[in-house]
């Protein structure tokens, strides 16, 4: 049998809130946890990515700037 990795300390914290709340509240708070946690680790894919590989961005960002200059972009 495997040994069990210790929990940090925020992790603990955050077991200690949601056995704090009801069931159903629990559950609300922890798919809100998992969706901020995705946009945390997809934010953080795109720093590294960036930091890592900049030429690549500036060259889109200029091209979109430019077709923005030439009124050849519209809005979302």
């Amino acid at each position: 049998m495997e040994a069990a990795t210790p929990m940090s300390p925020e992790s603990l914290t955050t077991v200690e809130i949601l056995e704090s709340i009801s069931v159903t509240h629990r559950n609300q708070a922890l798919e809100m946890l998992r969706t901020f946690a995705y946009e945390l680790r997809s934010e953080q894919k795109w720093e590294e990515l960036y930091s890592k590989h900049p030429g690549p961005m500036k060259k889109m960002a200029k091209q979109a700037l430019k077709e923005y200059k030439e009124g050849k972009s519209r809005e979302l």
